[in-house]
């Protein structure tokens, strides 16, 4: 048994020891493989591997942005309209570079199955030749498009590899993907690539979604219920974890109508706009809640998420409504009356804000900022009884709050207790991680008493 495990993390279990060691791995790259070689002896195919797989359901590829070699402009690929093919290969293997030649002596036989072809590698990194691409492509003749792909689109695709097949990190090279007209993946080639799967698999691409599965189980058998390959929504669920909440929407509009999403709408494109929020990417965020906000009349969480990125705008008069409509939703939904409240204090209507304050911190009882906002509240009303009972325990939960000791030593002085003010004084200016500015008032103080 293991102690240390947390979501959403990788870890390193060592048999014995008991405890998880968090570890970060490395970035995805095109990974050449270790004995890639020219040498046939090295190139035998392994007894049970499969080379060549033609996938039962056809999930949305990433959006294909690459530098173009030749101009080196910025494209997007598998945008035509028709199939493609593309290829990952790396300058350092000889296996692609053989590959790449061989493309160059079928361009005839390529150029009639009607698909587009596109060749990328990985942009150059530190220590590698930025030429050396070229030179290849140039020494092999390869007549159709080819690039480097940025580093974020390679892990969207290690995403999708990794959701499809549950597969180490990397992509070794040569690896093949095949994409249909609408950019679905459709079949994906492992090393060496063989033409006539090529040409099996466009074929196959006319075959229904619903019939798919039929068609590419390898024989014949009886199921005990319907089966299904991966759900577009784990894909999208998978791409948010990621911080790809780009491709995550894109997988969204393509399969909405899919079984796992339709009947999730509005929680699928909040969870969505929640990772734009995080990447702090307002634009997007904010389309996407007012979206869901216009959908569902019942949705508390987005409501309070949009009115915080309306308030940023300056639209303070639509955000207390979302906050107010926020509240009326949840009423243990303690966010959006701590939001409110701050803003109603803001504008001096410290009457209401209290009231929403004292709410929030019957649901949030041990957060500082709850107590933090009610003594201002009740310093304003000069309820300094009051107000000491939240500073005496801001200062319990918060204790480098400069400005709570402060406040303290004030409402004692208010109160004429001189010795409990003395005392917080001294205790403020002993606690560790002060600023200089709280500490400064604080010795003011100290030097008055």
């Amino acid at each position: 048994m293991f102690t240390g495990i947390e979501l959403n993390k990788f870890h390193l279990l060592v048999e014995g020891a008991g405890q998880a060691e968090i570890i970060q791995p490395a970035g995805g790259t095109f990974e050449t493989p270790e004995h890639a070689s020219a040498k046939e002896e090295e190139r035998v195919r392994r007894p049970g591997v499969t080379n060549s797989i033609l996938l039962p359901t056809r999930q949305l590829f990433p959006q294909l942005r690459y530098r173009d070699l030749a101009t080196g402009r910025t494209k997007v690929g598998a945008s035509s309209g028709k199939p493609t093919l593309l290829l990952l290969w790396h300058p350092s293997c000889a296996m692609c570079f053989e590959e790449l030649t061989m493309f160059a002596q079928e361009e005839e036989k390529l150029k009639g199955l009607g698909i587009e072809i596109l060749a990328t590698t990985a942009e150059p990194g530190v220590g590698e030749n930025p030429d050396e691409a070229s030179r290849v492509i140039s020494e092999s003749g390869f007549p159709f498009p080819a690039g480097f792909t940025a580093g974020e689109v390679i892990e969207r695709m290690l995403v999708l590899h990794r959701h499809l097949f549950y597969s180490p990190y990397h992509l070794g090279v040569p690896t093949s993907f095949l994409l249909d007209k609408d950019g679905r993946l459709a079949a994906v080639y492992r090393g060496e690539i063989e033409l006539s799967d090529v040409t099996t698999h466009l074929k196959a691409l006319s075959i229904p979604d619903e019939e798919l599965l039929a068609k590419v189980l390898p024989f014949e058998g009886t199921w005990f219920e319907h089966p299904y390959g991966p759900e577009p929504s784990v894909l999208i669920k998978e791409y948010v974890e990621n911080q790809m909440p780009d491709e995550a929407e894109r997988t969204f509009t393509f399969q909405i109508q899919d079984d796992s999403v339709s009947g999730q709408t509005s929680k699928v494109m909040a969870t969505i706009a929640q990772s734009y929020l995080l990447l702090q990417d307002f634009p997007n965020a904010r389309r996407l809640f007012l979206e869901v906000v216009e959908r569902d009349a019942s949705d508390a969480k987005s409501r309070n998420s949009l009115a915080a990125l309306l308030l940023k705008e300056g639209n303070a008069t639509d955000a207390k409504r979302l906050w107010r409509e926020a509240c009326e939703l949840e009423e243990d939904f303690s966010s959006p009356r701590f939001n409110l409240g701050k803003q109603l204090m803001k504008e001096q209507k410290t009457a209401e804000a209290m009231a929403l304050f004292r709410q929030y911190w019957a649901l949030e009882p041990d957060d500082p900022d709850a107590h933090n906002y009610l003594s201002m509240g009740y310093l304003r009303a000069r309820q300094f009884t009051n107000a000491e009972v939240h500073l005496r325990r801001l200062v319990e939960l918060r204790p480098n709050d400069g400005n709570a000791y402060a406040n303290l030593a004030r409402v004692y002085l208010a109160l004429r207790n001189v010795p409990a003010a003395r005392e917080i004084i001294t205790r403020g200016l002993q606690a560790e991680g002060l600023d200089p500015g709280s500490r400064q008032t604080l010795s003011q103080l100290g030097e008055k008493l």
